[in-house]
């Protein structure tokens, strides 16, 4: 909860702020609202905590995160691909920031700066007459 001001719409992660966009932001204030309700006295000062977790001030199981997503049909690694992919997106293709922010791998930070330096180049394509008629 320390690593949120919802006033200013940022949240800090891995000692990065973020600026959290229009959905995560109404996310955020829907589960807050939630949490209160379910977990009036809780001590945890986690964001997600559950039933077992509210009782004391450790965070959530990563397995109960991953059960819980997976039953909605996501996937951790796949929100992870598409934080540092949007991130890419956003800065430029920075390889070395991207490294810095999510603590990845030269190789890695590459990977990702090179996919997103091929979206930024590419024009987008507009759908064809026969997609359209399809439809």
């Amino acid at each position: 909860m320390d690593d949120l001001d919802l006033p200013n719409r940022r949240i800090t992660i891995a000692g990065h702020a973020q600026r959290l966009g229009e959905l995560s932001h109404q996310t955020l204030l829907a589960w807050l609202a939630q949490r209160r309700i379910t977990w009036s006295k809780t001590p945890n000062r986690h964001v997600l905590i559950n039933a077992k977790t509210a009782l004391g001030t450790g965070p959530v199981s990563t397995e109960c995160l991953k059960r819980h997503l997976l039953h909605q049909g996501v996937y951790l690694e796949r929100l992870r691909g598409d934080r540092v992919l949007h991130e890419a997106l956003t800065v430029g293709a920075d390889p070395l920031h991207l490294a810095l922010v999510f603590n990845l791998s030269p190789t890695a930070a590459s990977r990702y700066a090179t996919i997103a330096q091929n979206l930024l180049e590419r024009p987008l394509s507009l759908p064809t007459a026969s997609w359209r008629t399809s439809i």
